[in-house]
């Protein structure tokens, strides 16, 4: 089924997503057509999901608190590759508007998949900027859990990982 998803703006609140089957691929009224190559998708919940996604990176690119609150589970975990919890929400949070300058992120070979209740994003992600004082520019690859819960969805969790050659935040 194809799909077009209207925003209002791009940090928008999950009601205010707008669906409509008008025989096209997704579109987005305020992305430019790079931007909604983001979002191809074979369902209205994956769409829906993979514009809400966009919206917590945008709210880290805009550090936009309050968007972050609504978007990120109280028990949001940031874990390596292997499972092993790198920060829990307060601490990414604190980084974010403490530490942490970017000064380019972009995210590609976005895939939205929805099971019930449980979202599933996989794709690859290519940012730089500084942590500190520590330089970084880096490339990998990213899975986002999201669970819906009271009509909406948030992230519960986020595991990383890097592509050899990529500068680490910490510098190395």
């Amino acid at each position: 089924m194809a799909l077009l998803i209207l925003l209002n703006s791009q940090a928008f609140s999950q009601e205010k997503i707008k669906l409509k089957d008008n025989g096209t691929k997704i579109k987005t009224k305020s992305m430019s057509k790079d931007q909604n190559e983001y979002l191809r998708s074979d369902s209205v919940e994956e769409a829906a999901l993979a514009l809400i996604s966009k919206s917590w990176m945008d709210a880290m690119l805009s550090h936009n608190r309050e968007a972050l609150e609504g978007l990120m589970a109280s028990e949001y975990t940031l874990r390596k590759g292997d499972g092993t919890v790198v920060m829990e929400r307060a601490g990414w949070l604190n980084n974010l508007f403490t530490k942490l300058t970017i000064t380019r992120f972009e995210q590609t070979n976005i895939s939205t998949q929805v099971h019930g209740d449980v979202g599933i994003i996989t794709s690859n992600y290519s940012w730089a900027g500084t942590f500190g004082t520590n330089p970084f520019d880096s490339k990998g690859y990213l899975t986002d859990i999201w669970l819906h819960r009271n009509n909406h969805w948030q992230v519960v969790t986020r595991t990383s990982g890097l592509f050899e050659g990529s500068k680490r935040m910490d510098g190395k």
